[in-house]
């Protein structure tokens, strides 16, 4: 065979070989997207289900009449006090502890400061130690300082656990902005908050909204600390009140999915309105 006769013999194989490896890989993802999306859906037709639908028919099957109800049921029964003490406990922890981590990240990182190092490791130190292994003396330093079922109590334990991740996240992204930039800043004269207000701040914008947006998931969707330290039904959380609907005899599975749902619909408008610059600032968190 020649080699014009074997060079077209490659040329017809290869699109082939090209379009049998793109149509394999587009049925691995729509089967993961199946197996991801799959409990969403579920959790979307038993909320719209009522109970004797779910239990003649269960939880696979389409909704035999549309519930609606189950929606302002469960928010009447008692998803609108869980929901607005979670909204106010994210709303005022979030902002408020990425701008402490943001003050951290650019102090460790470009301002020249003795045992930067050896702080940054020691806010490293409340990732590796075990929330768990903290919960007792939490708890007798709150009952002493009478913050035992209260949010202001749980705000705090927020803001202190959600510290290492934050700076850990901003500081990556900061060390990638030029030291050049901070240095022509100082030499016009700029303070070090000027430079932290205008010249990292802007830029830092899509790590910003990324760690916005996973404090924001993490304070949302914290259960074991409210379990703790949140002891009436007035201070509970969305996570914590959700709960609620399982007792030890039975479980109201359609009111309990319609919470759920009430529980998730935020934090999927908030990915979606941010998503924009989530990839690029954990791109930028990571280098």
């Amino acid at each position: 065979m020649t080699d014009a006769a074997v060079s077209l013999a490659g040329a017809a194989v290869r699109p082939f070989r090209l379009r049998f490896g793109s149509l394999g890989f587009y049925a691995a993802l729509a089967v993961g997207g199946m197996v991801w999306t799959a409990p969403l859906i579920i959790l979307v037709f038993t909320a719209l289900k009522s109970a004797g639908d779910f239990a003649q028919n269960g939880a696979f099957a389409l909704p035999q009449s549309l519930e609606l109800g189950n929606f302002a049921k469960a928010w009447a029964i008692g998803i609108q006090t869980y929901f607005w003490n979670s909204l106010v406990l994210t709303v005022l922890k979030v902002p408020a502890g990425v701008f402490i981590c943001s003050l951290a990240a650019f102090a460790l990182t470009k301002m020249r400061m003795r045992g930067g190092g050896l702080v940054f490791t020691v806010f490293l130190l409340g990732m590796i130690v075990p929330m768990q292994m903290t919960l007792v003396p939490l708890t007798l330093l709150y009952q002493r300082l009478d913050l035992i079922d209260s949010l202001p109590g749980l705000f705090f334990l927020y803001l202190g656990f959600g510290l290492p991740l934050g700076i850990l996240v901003l500081r990556g992204f900061f060390r990638s902005i030029p030291a050049e930039m901070i240095e022509a800043a100082r030499i016009d004269g700029c303070s070090w908050w000027g430079v932290y207000r205008r010249v990292v701040m802007p830029l830092a914008t899509p790590a910003v909204v990324s760690l916005l947006i996973l404090d924001g998931i993490a304070t949302w969707n914290e259960f074991i600390l409210a379990q703790i330290f949140i002891r009436t039904e007035a201070q509970r959380t969305l996570p914590l009140g959700v709960v609620q609907f399982s007792t030890e005899f039975s479980t109201a599975y359609d009111l309990l999915a319609a919470g759920q749902l009430i529980t998730i619909a935020p934090l999927l408008l908030l990915y979606l309105f941010f998503q924009r610059y989530f990839v690029h600032g954990m791109a930028g968190a990571v280098k």
